[in-house]
């Protein structure tokens, strides 16, 4: 029994023994465990503190250097348009509206001696498009113009004539044909005005010279051809201009104004006209003033101003020096 108390004690105190040693392996394995990955983050963390520390110190020191600096954005440069070919045509400059037009700007010369007349026929019909426009004949200079009619009835109204040069006629009988009652004629307007400080030179001599007799006709319904002219010293036109002298004998009027409404002349001179220096048939509403009238007192019918069916005219401040005045 004592043996067995024995036996029971010591199998008690080796199984007591081998527990111990069995747990303590254990304790150690999971020691040995947990300081591996203890070591093992350890060592990771010090190794990305390593390379961060690197990386910071390697950019730092780039950063001192200059070297990877950062760059700005690169700025686009403004786009350019396109140069032109040189075949390509000049782009037109725009064109402006405009309520003055300057006979120098359509081709006449004013020399004097140059045929402007295709010049103003291009002025007027620009000018008669526009209302309240003003056709420029510029001061210092001489236009020679031939017949020409200013006529409507499709121009616009109140039209400004701003005469400030001269205006020459021809004395080429070429420019005249057969005879002409008129050179310069404003037609079927309405407020049509005449102003400026310009002159109406009707270079009348080179037909005085050749008839300087009077004629007492001026007016194409009043044209009478006798049956018989042997017996006329002096037989009235157009037979004459069959006759004799180079220029024809209808002479003309300077300056006439048909059927027009509302009709100003003012300031201009007319001078040495052929026959009559201005006209109004047909008016109505007719104001002038301010103007002068000049041509040699024995210079064969050269009237001043002539008014024929005419009404509301008011002439006043005119100063006419002439073969005849006022008819």
């Amino acid at each position: 029994m004592e043996n067995m108390s024995g036996f029971s004690f010591r199998s008690l105190t080796f199984m007591l023994f081998i527990a111990l040693l069995v747990w303590s392996s254990s304790f150690h394995t999971c020691n040995a465990r947990r300081g591996k990955h203890w070591r093992e983050s350890r060592g990771n963390s010090a190794s990305l503190a390593k390379k961060k520390g690197k990386n910071q110190g390697n950019s730092h020191q780039k950063h001192h250097n200059g070297v990877s600096k950062p760059k700005p954005p690169p700025q686009k440069a403004p786009s350019l348009p396109p140069a032109p070919k040189d075949d390509a045509p000049a782009p037109s400059p725009p064109k402006k509206s405009s309520t003055t037009f300057n006979v120098l700007d359509f081709g006449a010369k004013g020399d004097g001696k140059s045929d402007d007349t295709k010049a103003f026929q291009a002025a007027w019909a620009e000018a008669c498009k526009v209302a309240a426009s003003t056709m420029i004949v510029p001061a210092e200079y001489a236009f020679l113009v031939g017949p020409i009619s200013f006529s409507g009835p499709y121009c616009q109204a109140n039209i400004v004539f701003q005469l400030d040069g001269t205006i020459i006629a021809p004395t080429n009988s070429n420019a005249w044909g057969r005879g002409l009652f008129q050179w310069l004629d404003f037609t079927k307007l309405v407020g049509i005005t005449i102003q400026g400080e310009g002159t109406i030179d009707g270079s009348g001599s080179v037909w005085w010279q050749d008839y300087p007799f009077e004629d007492p006709i001026d007016n194409e319904s009043e044209f009478i051809v006798p049956l018989n002219n042997t017996a006329q010293q002096h037989p009235p036109m157009p037979v004459r201009s069959e006759l004799s002298g180079k220029m024809p004998s209808i002479k003309p009027t300077a300056l006439r104004f048909y059927g027009s409404f509302n009709v100003t002349v003012t300031g201009i001179t007319i001078q040495n006209s052929p026959q009559c220096h201005l006209k109004f048939d047909n008016c109505i509403g007719v104001v002038v003033h301010d103007m002068r009238t000049s041509s040699p007192g024995d210079s064969p019918n050269t009237d001043g101003i002539h008014l024929q069916n005419s009404k509301d005219v008011l002439i006043h401040s005119t100063d006419l020096a002439c073969g005849n005045y006022i008819r």
